[in-house]
Parts: C-alpha cells; structure tokens; sequence
C-alpha cells in the first residue's frame, strides 16, 4: 500500500513540475518576442513576482496550517490553473497591442496587460508554492514511513532535475511553432501543457488525503492580523530550525550555479565561452546533482541524517574554494574550466545538502507549525534571491563579477557554520530519529 502511495506522490510532483518548468522557460522568451531589445521587461516582472512572493509566503504559512488540507491542496492547484490561463490571456493581449501600435513602447494599455500578468504571476508563484508546502512538507512525511523517507526523498529530487533538463527543452521546441497569424501558437501550447497537468494532479493528491491514514485534519480557526502577516521571531530564535532553515537560504546568495542567470552572462559576455559550451556545463549540473540522489541515501544508512546533511554540504564548500582558486589563476587558458568542474562538483554537495534539509524538516518540523516554519524557508531562500540580483544589478561591469563568486564562497562557509551550530543543538537534544 505503501508503495502505491508514494508513485503517486511522484507522479503528481512530476505533473506539477514539469508543467511549471515549461511554463517558466517560455515566459522570458515571449516578453523578449513582445518586446525585442528590451530585457528589463524580462528583469521587472520577475522582480515583481519575487517581491510578490516574498510579501504574501507569511500569509500562506499561517493559513496553510489553520486550514483543511483538501482546502489547501483545492486552493493551491485552482490559482496555479487560473493564473497560467489569465497570463496567456494578458500575453495575448500584450502581443495584440504591440502589434497595432508598433511605434511606441509600453504604451498605456500595454502597461495595464504587463500589470496583469505580473500579477497574474505572483499569484502562479504563490499557488506553487502552496502546493509544495502542502505535499512536500505536509503530506509526505505523513504518508511516507520513516524509514522509507530518505529513499523516497531521493526520487524526488530526481523528478525535479529530470523536469529540469527535459520540460525547457521540449517547452523550447513547442514555442518555436510560430505560424504566420498565430506566432503564439507555442506559447499557448505550453500554457495548455501547464494547466492540463493540474487536472490529473488534483485527482492524486485528492485520493491521498481522503485516506484514513492522515487522522484528524487540520480545524479552522481566527487569526489576528498581526499573526496572520509576519512571522513570531521572538519565538523562532529559540528554535534551533532557524539556523536549518538560514543555512539553506545563505546558499541561495551564490552566483556559483550552472543555471545562474548572473554566471551565464559572465561566461558569454567576459569569457567568451561559446554558447554550446555553456549550454553543455548547465546540463552537466543537473547530471552532478543526480550524483547526490545516490550518495545522499548511501551515507544516511552509515553516519545518520544529520552528519550525512553536513557532510555533503562541507563537499560542497572543499570543490567551490577548489573552484575560486582556479578562477583567481587569470590569464590561464585552463583556468576557466578548472573552476567550471569545481561547480559541477560542488552541486554533489549542495543537492545532497538540499535533500537532507528538506527531510530534517519533514522530521523536526511538528505538523501544526509546518505551514510557517516552511513558508519561511520559501520567504528566505526569495529574500536571498532579490538580494543576490540587486547586487549583480549594481556591478558597473561585467569584470566585476569576481566579487560575487568570493562572496559566493564566504556565504557557502557561513551555511557551513550555520548547519555546524544547528547540529550540535539537535545532538545535545539527544534526537536519535536523525
């Protein structure tokens, strides 16, 4: 039975994911198409949605958790479906516009239809979001036996690098079908890709909370507007999570990513590496990362969750320096590559991290407060983000990258540091389980 619930799970997460996946490679391609030679548009409405995002997570949190689960999984899935529908919707009209009035740019009814679909986006990001929370973070470790949810968090994190290399790619095929009178043609079959998905993955994930094994869901109940808009930090400091839970966020201040947009423009526009050369190093990345969906299981069976997390995420830390100190040898012609293979190596460590904390928080996290402490992760790993491109904004040129990576190596050591004080507290807990 058992067996049968987590295909399931990963079969509802493979829906989802790759549906979101495609739909999130196209978006930039066909504001580029809307609007050519304008890449801030690009720039301005993922901002948007990131600051959205980071804004409303508080909300979700606290309201996932006072919420039936049918609710939140009904919720969840329902916005995601009506957000990509409405942003096709204000794509179409977007292009319409342009097209009628070609001279200007971001006209009046222009700038109304991009409101639209940043919001339209946002409220995309938000229903991901809780359904992630909702299965990732709450069903899973409630249907999933313990001993089986190291392996069954290692398949997860497969299907996610699958739908990560295979959805852009298939997604970039749809949208080159541009019929002359129908050049949304691709878009729009991305979008109905996206919202199908959401159908058969509401019927999973409603089957697997109408089962007997959840026990009693979640009650209703008021909140306060001050609790129901931030997060009770006086509480959280004490709760040694909060170091978990900021060690992940730190790494998301590293440029060091095949798939950053930051270390991609740095490679092209400075290095001069060629276009199939960076295309092969990002598909490497995902290959690397499904190196730690076997490593990761491997050492939890020997040394335990906790050390097994922490190791992985000092690898992590050992290739990057490997990685800056090829990258400091300028004038090297196989320097560049040296420090590419450290990054490639580095994302052992760093999914192999990524999977270990996502499991101790399914484990440590009680199930009444998972909606908030994991809302936060969300909100942190955003804020981190927002930080990460602000910074790359005010770089006066693409040479200066090199402050980012050593900055990069400094956040990776203080994640490092992080988890070590986070660990000490859960042994001298004297928690057995991790």
């Amino acid at each position: 039975m058992f067996l049968a619930i987590e295909k399931r799970i990963l079969m509802s997460r493979l829906l989802t994911r790759s549906g979101d996946q495609a739909w999130d490679f196209v978006v930039p391609l066909a504001l580029l198409h809307i609007f050519p030679g304008h890449l801030q548009m690009a720039a301005l409405y993922y901002l948007i949605v990131k600051l959205g995002v980071l804004l409303m997570t508080p909300i979700l949190g606290r309201w996932v958790d006072r919420s039936a689960r049918s609710t939140v999984i009904r919720r969840g899935i329902g916005i995601q479906f009506f957000s990509v529908l409405a942003g096709f919707a204000f794509f179409y009209f977007l292009d319409k516009q342009s097209h009628n009035d070609p001279g200007v740019f971001l006209n009046g009814p222009e700038k109304i239809f991009f409101v639209g679909l940043a919001v339209a986006g946002v409220l995309a990001s938000l229903g991901s979001v809780i359904t992630e929370i909702s299965v990732g973070n709450d069903l899973t470790p409630l249907l999933v036996p313990p001993e089986r949810l190291t392996f069954f968090n290692s398949w997860l994190q497969r299907v996610d690098l699958m739908t990560e290399v295979v959805s852009p790619i298939l997604a970039g095929l749809l949208f080159l079908i541009q019929p002359s009178g129908a050049h949304l043609l691709g878009l729009f079959l991305v979008a109905v890709w996206n919202v199908i998905s959401f159908v058969p993955e509401h019927f999973i994930l409603s089957g697997l909370i109408g089962r007997d094994l959840l026990g009693n869901d979640r009650l209703q109940g008021q909140m306060s507007a001050k609790r129901l808009f931030g997060f009770d930090f006086i509480k959280l400091k004490r709760n040694p999570l909060l170091f978990l839970i900021f060690s992940n966020a730190l790494l998301w201040l590293s440029v060091l990513s095949p798939h950053g947009v930051l270390l991609t423009a740095y490679l092209k526009d400075e290095v001069n590496l060629p276009e199939f050369e960076i295309g092969l190093f990002r598909g490497l990345g995902a290959i690397f990362g499904l190196i730690s969906t076997l490593t990761f299981p491997y050492f939890v069976k020997r040394i335990g969750l906790t050390k097994a997390t922490g190791g992985h995420l000092l690898f992590q830390l050992g290739a990057l320096g490997f990685a800056i100190a090829a990258f400091a040898t300028a004038g090297s012609s196989w320097a560049i590559y040296l420090f590419l293979a450290g990054i490639l190596l580095s994302r052992i460590g760093l999914y192999g991290f990524s999977n270990g904390e996502f499991e101790l928080r399914q484990r440590l996290i009680p199930e009444f407060e998972r909606g908030e402490l994991n809302s936060l992760s969300s909100a942190m790993t955003t804020f981190a983000t927002l930080i990460l491109f602000a910074a790359g904004s005010v770089l006066p040129q693409t040479k200066d990258f090199e402050y980012l990576v050593y900055f990069s190596l400094l956040a990776v050591a203080l994640a490092n540091a992080g988890y070590g004080w986070f660990s000490q507290k859960v042994a001298a807990g004297g928690s057995v389980s991790v």
